[in-house]
């Protein structure tokens, strides 16, 4: 899922070539829907794409794609260009779908970092001395907040003034990250490297402009502080593997919850579930329709000190049928607070038999995972929160969880 552009960066040996070449090729092998937003709509539509018309539960139409496959690298470049809005995944069988779940959470996320990332370190780019002597010399092209700057002529100028240049300077730019690692990290997780090399080698062009036109040590200190910008997300890798296990956890618990009601009258329930064959069996013989992970993307990326803020929902198995039914209740058109819904953790401490529904028969790994992210959150200063409720249909449970950072 996380790769670089060929040749961008330094070779690590064979197995690692490897390992990027098949997280750039790699194939999302899950049904799933993508829902575009206004601005991806409009790009498909201009270049002529066939799109999907779904419906939401209030009836709103929105386009996008339903697809058996896709792969992470287009994914990756819908949320890059903030053409999507939320991803809808099927999910009939967790245990056959757990490295997907896993991959489609940490996309998202790091999706998420990448732009925040740009976005901190533009705060200080703005300010640069490079950047002043150019909106001194060239009043009628400043550069600043709220300015649109067109990547594709800034690529071209980088490109002429620095012929051969960009991608060492790129190189540069990720030594002196790897270099400034922890000594404790700087051995210890490819993907941590894999992080850096991926938001290096799409790092905001101006970014760029701004480190070619540097010298001394104004180039000095903007290498220091990019550095400090991407260490400070590289230290919160750890808060994406937990969400991910969390919303692994949270299907898993859901589908054998309802499998467990589906079979309330046979004989060895636990047997039956814990035997493959026998529950794949059932889930086709019941026509189990599984469960629906939901990530929603922000509609627009906050600038400054406004804190960007996520969602990844699971949906149990009353909620998602087949493509011709409706999209399910929209919680990125609907403004829900943090703490709209029944807290979570509160809802794994009551008793089973007082709760209203039972979609979760098992939920200790849920509650150990909860409970360690929330953890790990606030000692990053993320906002993050829980919650479950019942859904706009009343068909289905929808757990939720909130990210803001």
């Amino acid at each position: 899922m996380i790769g670089t552009s060929g040749g961008t960066l330094p070779n690590r040996g064979c197995q690692t070539k490897q390992n990027q070449a098949r997280r750039r090729n790699a194939v999302f092998c899950v049904p799933s829907r993508i829902i575009l937003n206004e601005r991806g709509t409009s790009f498909f539509t201009a270049h002529d794409r066939p799109l999907h018309r779904f419906e939401t539960a209030d009836g709103e139409r929105q386009f996008g794609f339903h697809l058996e496959r896709a792969g992470y690298s287009w994914l990756k470049e819908l949320i890059l260009n903030s053409y999507l809005k939320k991803i809808e995944v099927q999910v009939k069988d967790a245990a056959a779908s757990r490295s997907h779940l896993e991959d489609v959470v940490k996309l998202v996320f790091f999706s998420m970092f990448r732009h925040r990332i740009n976005t901190s370190i533009l705060g200080y780019i703005y300010d640069s001395p490079m950047i002043r002597a150019w909106n001194r010399g060239n009043p009628k092209k400043s550069i600043g907040p709220g300015l649109k700057i067109p990547e594709g002529p800034l690529v071209n100028l980088l490109n002429s003034r620095i012929p051969g240049g960009l991608e060492e300077l790129k190189a540069e730019l990720y030594h002196e990250v790897v270099r400034t690692l922890p000594a404790g990290h700087q051995d210890d997780s490819m993907d941590k490297r894999h992080f850096i090399a991926e938001v290096v080698s799409r790092i905001n062009p101006l970014i760029l402009f701004v480190l070619a036109g540097s010298g001394g040590a104004d180039k000095f200190m903007l290498m220091q502080n990019i550095s400090r910008g991407i260490l400070e997300f590289i230290h919160r890798l750890d808060i994406v593997n937990l969400a991910a296990l969390l919303t692994i956890e949270l299907v898993s618990a859901a589908e054998r919850s309802a499998l467990v009601r589906m079979l309330e009258d046979a004989e060895n329930v636990t047997g039956i579930l814990e035997d493959p064959g026998r529950r794949k069996s059932v889930m086709e013989e019941k026509r189990f329709r599984g469960s629906t992970v939901v990530a929603a993307i922000p509609a627009d990326i906050p600038q400054e000190n406004r804190r960007l803020r996520f969602r990844i929902s699971v949906y149990n198995d009353g909620a998602d049928a087949d493509a011709e039914r409706k999209l399910m209740e929209d919680f990125t058109v609907r403004h829900f607070t943090f703490k709209d819904g029944l807290d979570l953790e509160e809802f794994f401490k009551t008793p089973r038999s007082r709760r209203e529904n039972s979609v979760y028969e098992d939920s200790g790994l849920c509650f150990n995972y909860l409970n360690t992210l929330r953890d790990q959150c606030r000692k990053h200063k993320i906002l993050m929160d829980a919650a479950i409720k019942n859904s706009h249909s009343g068909k289905s449970v929808v757990t939720s969880l909130w990210f803001g950072f």
